[in-house]
């Protein structure tokens, strides 16, 4: 029943783009398996009815969502299908989040308006990121991305930029601007200059 509903709801958002191309039903069922599977590593008791919900309502979860089903339409060369999952991640979420970042399971969105995580990061287990936040390059261009550790929470409008190495477990407070590796463990404050606590 969840598998047909979050097809149809594809079929529904897909209007809003130009020219559309129907996307086939396994990337739909794989991405929202994943979604569940995201939202469960933080809130176990939540059930893939409540999932659903929120990603039809337009909650945190779709932006989760949107970029499982892009990621998952990468991991498959499908580069065709890539454009409308991207245009509707930015549309319906007001963020931007690269298809070609390997994000492990527990990726979380809280109100991600604003926020982009640029390309090739490689992000591990239930790593939760707020509003307005980057993650992203030193120059224009690209280069190496960034390798963040497990259980990583990035608060409102922080920055990571340049290719650096986040540890397990770090916290990094709203409003900073991160320029260095962050040793596991460690919180991360905005000052005059970056703190790690």
């Amino acid at each position: 029943m969840a598998g047909h509903s979050i097809i149809e709801f594809v079929d529904f958002i897909l209007k809003r783009v130009y020219k559309a191309t129907p996307i086939p039903d396994a990337f739909i069922d794989k991405a929202f398996e994943l979604t569940v599977a995201d939202v469960n590593y933080h809130f176990p008791q939540t059930s893939r009815e409540e999932v659903l919900k929120r990603i039809v309502t337009n909650q945190n979860e779709l932006a989760i969502f949107l970029f499982r089903l892009g990621n998952a339409l990468h991991q498959e060369g499908l580069e065709e299908l890539k454009p409308q999952v991207h245009f509707l991640l930015k549309d319906l979420c007001s963020c931007e989040i690269y298809f070609n970042n390997s994000i492990d399971v527990g990726f979380y969105v809280v109100h991600g308006q604003g926020t982009v995580i640029g390309s090739r990061n490689t992000i591990g287990k239930g790593f939760m990121i707020h509003q307005g936040c980057t993650i992203g390059h030193k120059t224009n261009g690209g280069g190496a991305g960034n390798t963040i550790g497990h259980n990583v929470k990035l608060y409102c409008n922080t920055s990571i930029l340049g290719a650096l190495n986040i540890g397990d477990n770090v916290t990094i407070g709203a409003h900073t601007m991160v320029n260095k590796d962050v040793p596991e463990g460690a919180t991360v404050v905005s000052t005059a200059r970056m703190t790690i606590i």
